[in-house]
């Protein structure tokens, strides 16, 4: 009889979170529930950057995110196909907002960004999206970082004109003498079909 009686007591207690408190109550809402809900519902706005709650639900809609895109790749791919452009998206975006509200561990979670956000622009490319990738890839782990801005020095190489292209060419090359042999060999490979600046 007491469980009968707790759980509208709980559900109260939820339902007023929620409007006292909105990203406290999404908060309570998605402990339990599965990625695709987290993936398909935004975070509550607005949800400011002093409120505890925000960004640990901005980093579980990213890594929710993340996650279902990752999951759709072909064996051994680095990326998934262009399906998952939305779920990259969000979860690019979702780790940015994370961090800027002091989600952590930086240097993961950096990582995580830069990879979904060159995964994005690998389908269709923008220079936000390189932008940002360059600017997380800088905060993630020393041998990740190098990987993920040689990726994206190819991606710009790929995209621009002129001195600009050459430029991307020759940083992709220096961050390609620190990667492993496999990762080297495979960079250089990519780098050998920009068209206008031999490696």
């Amino acid at each position: 009889m007491r469980l009968v009686l707790a759980l509208p007591l709980l559900a109260g207690c939820a339902f007023s979170a929620t409007r006292i408190d909105p990203p406290l109550g999404q908060l309570a809402r998605w402990r339990e529930a599965p990625a695709a809900t987290l993936a398909a519902e935004p975070v509550v706005a607005p949800c400011p950057a002093d409120n505890p709650a925000c960004a640990r639900l901005h980093l579980l809609r990213a890594d929710a995110c993340m996650g279902l895109a990752m999951a759709a790749r072909a064996p051994g791919a680095t990326c998934p196909g262009l399906a998952e452009e939305p779920h990259l998206a969000c979860a690019g975006a979702g780790y940015v907002t994370a961090l800027a509200q002091g989600a952590q561990p930086v240097a993961s979670l950096a990582g995580n960004g830069a990879q979904a956000l060159l995964c994005r622009a690998e389908l269709r490319p923008a220079p936000e999206d390189l932008a940002a990738a360059i600017r997380l890839a800088a905060l993630a782990e020393p041998p990740r970082a190098a990987a993920l801005g040689a990726w994206a020095a190819l991606l710009r190489a790929r995209a621009g004109r002129g001195p600009a292209r050459c430029a991307a060419v020759a940083e992709a090359q220096r961050l390609a003498t620190t990667l492993p042999a496999e990762q080297q060999g495979r960079l250089l490979g990519d780098l050998a079909l920009v068209q206008g600046c031999a490696p």
